[in-house]
């Protein structure tokens, strides 16, 4: 163990688990668990993968960061806690060797954020705390984010008091605060493009393209409902997706976004598991239908060149529990797209499914429990989740990160691939926001991610809000 002035850092040069040594297991799809590492107190809700190490965000008791090196056996380089409880979340470069830590503590009252790099063994190269706080919006993966060139740190938060939230940007390196933006619509989630100098911030239903020189909004439109939602962007900015209760496609045409896809199928909520590979062709989602308790749902995969479905993978299951879709993320090209969902009663699909851009199954994790977070490396060689030891809707503690290598894939046909605009600058006019209502109506406030406390505890039902 190590005390150091941002909190306590744990360094381990060797554990033996028996986790560790069910490792190499074949999948029938055909990937390989490298490895996978169990907690039996903590949930491991949140996860990032970069060139060199795998980042673990653990919660409730245990909460930390973890940095499990890619070609290891599950055994962390370095772990790092400032509380010991509480809430976290991570996010890396894919291009660079950054990353950033978001934890509250077990109160909620106390938000911090560190930067790492893989040989940062344990203590932070630069730490913020946040000065507004919120326990019930405490921190997760969902609100940070590090650009892929490892240049700028970006993250929202919420103040219990003034009810505002604040998108706050960083230099990487040295987390000196580039810019800070507050609205009191409440922020849910942040994305960056590659070179970090536009964020997306979802707002409830509202996607906000913020300029991160100055905090000025570039761009916003509404989506078509809030609560469990994210909004996501591609690396050069050109296309981002809003979703909801439909799932909408925007790209840059020279002066300002169009729409370019709109899709809906009935009963379906397309919040929670969306994504947009890093150069723009390929857009996929795992919609759920919340008509039947979570319990059917269908991945679709699009090719943004031409505005067409790729086509779609159907999934249905039984019982009592909710197979939520939670996460969704793609390789570079998006010949490699994974997604991640709380699963079902008797485990009908895998709770991640890694699929190429046929929207075949090259590769899945069969969690015990819930999966919570999933991320895929730039190259598309490895997928990674995190999960719960039990079902989202069910007491209970423990949690599991597993490492999984999948076949390699074909390059996408030029036709399928979208042709950026060399330089992207968008400035489209303000007066295109459309307004919205800042507390939309709903009898229950979905959250898929599961507000973690210091005790176990069932997630709560999630239910999506209208627009």
């Amino acid at each position: 163990m190590k005390v150091t002035p941002h909190g306590i850092a744990q360094v381990r040069d060797h554990r033996e688990s028996t986790e560790q040594s069910r490792a190499a297991s074949a999948l029938p799809t055909g990937g390989n668990t490298l490895w996978q590492v169990d907690d039996d107190n903590a949930i491991a809700d949140g996860v990032a993968i970069d060139a060199n190490d795998v980042w673990g965000a653990w919660t409730l008791e245990g909460a930390r960061l973890s940095a499990y090196p890619i070609l290891g056996d599950g055994t962390p380089a370095f772990e790092f806690s400032s509380f010991g409880s509480g809430s976290s979340g991570v996010a890396s470069a894919k291009g660079a060797d950054r990353m950033a830590f978001m934890e509250s503590n077990a109160a909620g009252n106390d938000f911090r954020i560190h930067g790492f790099k893989s040989t940062s063994n344990g203590v932070p190269d630069w730490s913020f705390p946040f000065p507004v706080s919120d326990p019930n919006l405490p921190a997760s993966s969902k609100k940070v984010a590090v650009s892929y060139d490892g240049s700028t740190v970006a993250a929202v938060v919420s103040d219990s008091v003034t009810q505002n939230s604040t998108l706050y940007v960083f230099e990487a390196d040295t987390g000196e605060i580039r810019s800070a933006w507050t609205d009191p619509l409440r922020m849910d989630a942040v994305d960056l493009t590659d070179d970090g100098s536009i964020a997306l911030v979802t707002q409830d239903n509202l996607a906000a393209l913020v300029d991160t020189s100055n905090g000025n909004t570039l761009f916003s439109v509404a989506g078509s409902g809030a609560g469990n939602i994210f909004y996501r962007i591609s690396g050069d900015g050109n296309v981002f997706v809003t979703n909801g209760f439909d799932l909408d496609v925007y790209k840059f045409d020279g002066s300002t976004y169009q729409r370019v896809i709109h899709f809906t199928t009935a009963s379906s909520w397309f919040g929670g598991a969306s994504i947009v590979s890093r150069d723009g062709s390929t857009v996929g989602s795992f919609a759920g239908n919340y008509a039947n308790n979570w319990l059917t749902g269908e991945v679709f995969l699009f090719d943004v060149a031409t505005a067409q479905m790729i086509g779609s993978y159907p999934v249905s299951g039984s019982g009592s529990y909710q197979g939520t879709p939670v996460g969704a993320e793609s390789n570079d090209n998006g010949t490699v797209i994974a997604f991640a969902s709380w699963g079902t009663e008797f485990h009908d699909w895998p709770e991640v499914m890694v699929f190429n851009r046929a929207v075949q199954l090259i590769g899945q994790i069969d969690f015990p429990g819930s999966a919570f977070g999933v991320d895929a490396s730039a190259d598309g060689q490895y997928v990674v989740g995190s999960s719960k030891h039990v079902h989202a809707n069910q007491f209970g503690s423990g949690g599991r990160i597993e490492l999984i290598q999948v076949p390699p894939q074909p390059t996408p046909t030029p036709t399928a691939t979208a042709t950026p605009t060399p330089t992207m600058t968008p400035t489209p006019t303000p007066s295109i926001t459309p307004s919205v209502t800042p507390t939309p109506t709903a009898t229950v406030t979905p959250t898929a991610t599961p507000r973690a406390t210091p005790r176990p505890r069932p997630t709560p039902f999630p239910r999506p809000l209208p627009p």
